[in-house]
C-alpha cells in the first residue's frame, strides 16, 4: 500500500514539475541585477514654441530579481527588489529565449546638477557694483514612470532592454528613456 502511495505522489510531483516549458525552467531562479542608462527630460512652458530638453545619466541601480514559474506553460512572475527602494511584481511570458513582461509603474529619482545665482553688492556708496555668482548643486527629481521592455536569456544571465516614460512629481517635466540596459546574473 505504501509503495502505491509513493508512486502516486511521484507521478503528481512529476506532473507539476513538467508543466513548465524548458525555457521557463532555464530562466527561473534568483538573480542580482544592475541597471544603467540615460533619459531625456523635456519641459514644456505655457505659450512656448519649443520645449527645453536635458539629458541625464541615471545613477546605477542594483538589487535582487526573482523569476518564479507560475506552472502554466510559459508564464512567470518577476519580483524586483531594488536596493534601498521599492519591491515590484509583474508577470511575464517566455517566448523561446526572450522574456516579455507586463509594463509596471514605479518611482525613479533622476540626478540633476542645478545652477543657482546669487547677487552680491560690492563696494561702498556710489562705487558699489552688483556681482552675480553662480553655484551648482547636485539634486534629485522624482518621476512616476512606466517601465516596458523585454529580457533575453543567455546561460545564467538575463539582459533587459527597457523603456521609461513618465512625469515629474514636482515640475512640468516629462521623462523619456529608450535602450536602458539591465543585466541580471543568476546567483
Amino acid at each position: 500500500m505504501k509503495s502505491k502511495f509513493f508512486i502516486l505522489l511521484g507521478a503528481v510531483l512529476c506532473m507539476i514539475a513538467c508543466s513548465d516549458s524548458s525555457d521557463v525552467r532555464g530562466a527561473k531562479g534568483a538573480y542580482r541585477y544592475k541597471t544603467t542608462g540615460k533619459v531625456t527630460l523635456e519641459e514644456n512652458y505655457a505659450g512656448a514654441t519649443k520645449a527645453d530638453t536635458l539629458v541625464a545619466n541615471l545613477d546605477n541601480e542594483s538589487g535582487a530579481l526573482e523569476v518564479v514559474s507560475l506552472h502554466d506553460g510559459d508564464s512567470v512572475l518577476l519580483t524586483i527588489d531594488q536596493l534601498n527602494g521599492d519591491v515590484i511584481v509583474t508577470r511575464g511570458k517566455m517566448n523561446g529565449k526572450r522574456l516579455n513582461f507586463n509594463p509596471y509603474t514605479r518611482t525613479l529619482e533622476v540626478p540633476l546638477d542645478v545652477t543657482y545665482y546669487d547677487t552680491i553688492t560690492l563696494g561702498v556708496g556710489i562705487l558699489s557694483k552688483d556681482t552675480i555668482i553662480p553655484y551648482t548643486r547636485h539634486e534629485y527629481e522624482v518621476f512616476d514612470i512606466t517601465v516596458r521592455g523585454f529580457a533575453d536569456v543567455y546561460d545564467n544571465n538575463l539582459v533587459f532592454t527597457l523603456e521609461y516614460n513618465g512625469d515629474s512629481q514636482s515640475t512640468e517635466r516629462t521623462l523619456r528613456g529608450k535602450g536602458i540596459r539591465s543585466l541580471a546574473k543568476k546567483n
